[in-house]
């Protein structure tokens, strides 16, 4: 039960207890000041250092001896509930970012060793910052309709710079209890997300966008030339191999406007019905969504070399997308290929989804690799294992986009002979 008197303070004692996604512990909050919680404890666990500094209040004698408390120090360390009840008072003048001592210490030495000081100092700036509200407009959308619906109570939304159907809204955005949502005209997905879609169908016109290291400034793009690319992107078969919800599956059937055949792979029953249930308001009928049980190499061995275009979007350690949920950045380990026995890097995962999968791309067909990372480990290592291990496969393109405007990700394109 949250203390009334001090619900942001008893909020983060029970997260520290349970250890769970943020957004979980949220859902079981009864009391009207839900949103209010989400929204302060968001600050927080983004900023802690730099927020904590606002107040004048030390949470330690230096960062990295904050970090490396414990969940049951932090639970009871006074400072930090301080500042909490500070935060529930007034946020007024709290700075919209925060700097490198906003986040593990093994974290960041990882980012510097990984791309040097300034690119990990930019990206610590970046990912503390509070993340805006994306949506991508179907092909359906009657578009004056739905700016007319969501910038009522949102503000007026600009355009995406990488995708040519995004809207972006400042901050938080209410764009759920629309006509325009009700109606299937609009997605909640962030731009870097929309862009990964685009490059699983059209690499060449979208690699442009993307940078050799993550980016933390905007790269020269024409989204035109993009939405001119996938106008005319043939129909075909494509498979999203772990596809969760189905955010980039809606995006890749969408793109292809309704045609070919776009099967979506996932091994979470869940999270299979929350995509068909998508796909259904969406009208997207040429979707095909398929819980993977068991052995997934044999299931999936009768489709091999039937696909066109095969877009793994692989399980990650997720660090580029920490300013959405920032939890993640107090409760996993950052090293991609560490971790203590018996548990198996998530690197090891990886290669296994890409053995699984690749088989079902035909000969002449494009393999797509994504990750939703920043981590060397998991993007540019992975390229070179790929071409080391399956000597078929030549590489188109691979970078990566954000987080400087969108979340951080990694993709990489291959044909195979």
């Amino acid at each position: 039960m949250i203390d009334p008197k001090a619900p942001l303070s008893g909020f983060f004692a029970e997260f520290c207890e349970s250890q769970t996604h943020l957004d979980s512990l949220l859902s079981k909050i009864s009391t009207n000041q839900k949103s209010k919680i989400a929204d302060k404890m968001g600050v927080f666990l983004r900023r802690p250092w730099t927020v904590a500094k606002h107040y004048g209040i030390d949470l330690a004698d230096s960062p990295e001896e904050f970090w490396s408390q414990g969940f049951i120090s932090m639970k009871k360390n006074p400072e930090l509930h301080e500042v909490l009840d500070a935060l529930w008072r007034s946020d007024h003048g709290v700075p919209n970012e925060g700097t490198i001592d906003d986040f593990p210490a093994s974290l960041t030495t990882e980012w510097i060793q990984d791309w040097g000081i300034e690119v990990a100092r930019g990206m610590a700036r970046l990912l503390s910052q509070d993340p805006h509200t994306v949506v991508r407009l179907t092909r359906e959308a009657d578009a004056a309709q739905v700016l007319a619906e969501v910038a009522t109570e949102n503000g007026k939304p600009r355009a995406g710079y990488y995708s040519p159907r995004a809207l972006i809204f400042k901050g938080y955005a209410s764009v759920q209890r629309t006509e325009s949502f009700k109606r299937g005209w609009y997605e909640i997905q962030d731009e870097g997300s929309q862009l990964m879609s685009a490059f699983a169908l059209a690499d060449a016109d979208a690699a442009p966008a993307l940078q050799a290291h993550p980016t933390i400034a905007r790269a020269k793009f024409d989204v035109k030339a993009l939405e001119s690319a996938l106008a005319s992107v043939p129909a075909g078969t494509v498979i999203d191999a772990c596809a969760g919800s189905g955010g980039k599956t809606l995006a890749i059937s969408d793109f292809l406007r309704g045609q070919g055949r776009v099967y979506a792979y996932d091994v979470y029953d869940r999270k299979v019905q929350a995509l068909r249930k998508r796909a259904e308001r969406a009208g997207e009928s040429n979707i095909q969504a398929v819980v993977l049980e068991g052995d997934a190499s044999a299931a999936l061995s009768k489709f091999a070399g039937s696909a066109d275009r095969l877009l793994v979007d692989s399980p990650c350690s997720g660090w580029g997308v920490l300013r959405r949920n920032p939890d993640i950045k107090w409760s996993r380990k950052p090293r991609a290929t560490g971790g203590s026995e018996p548990e198996r890097p998530i690197t090891y995962l990886q290669h296994q989804v890409v053995r699984d999968y690749l088989p079902l791309l035909k000969s002449g067909g494009v393999f797509t690799y994504g990750v939703c990372t920043v981590q060397k480990a998991e993007t540019v290592d992975q390229v070179q294992w790929i071409l080391n291990s399956f000597p078929e496969l030549a590489l188109r393109h691979s970078g990566f986009i954000g987080p400087h405007e969108t979340d951080g990700f990694f993709m990489a394109s291959f044909s195979k002979k």
